[in-house]
């Protein structure tokens, strides 16, 4: 079952949200931007905001399409 578009970014913002946080934290206490890679939580965070927002770009390349075949059965029910 897919999610709708709204329901995607909402998720997204608040995964982008996490990882924010967390990398806040990571600069607090000094870890360097290249260093993130080897800390798991951060690993983690951030493969989770990645698939939402594959998932996000999928939806809506989903509703696209789903667009443009509806203007298309409209187009032919003109003629």
């Amino acid at each position: 079952m897919g999610l709708n578009t709204d329901t995607l970014g909402r998720q997204l913002a608040i995964a982008a949200g996490k990882l924010e946080a967390y990398v806040k934290q990571l600069d607090e206490n000094g870890v360097a931007a290249a260093a993130r890679k080897r800390d798991s939580v951060w690993r983690k965070l951030d493969a989770n905001r990645r698939a939402l927002r594959n998932r996000f770009l999928a939806a809506e390349a989903v509703l696209e399409r789903e667009a443009e075949c509806a203007r298309r059965k409209e187009a032919a029910a003109a003629e």
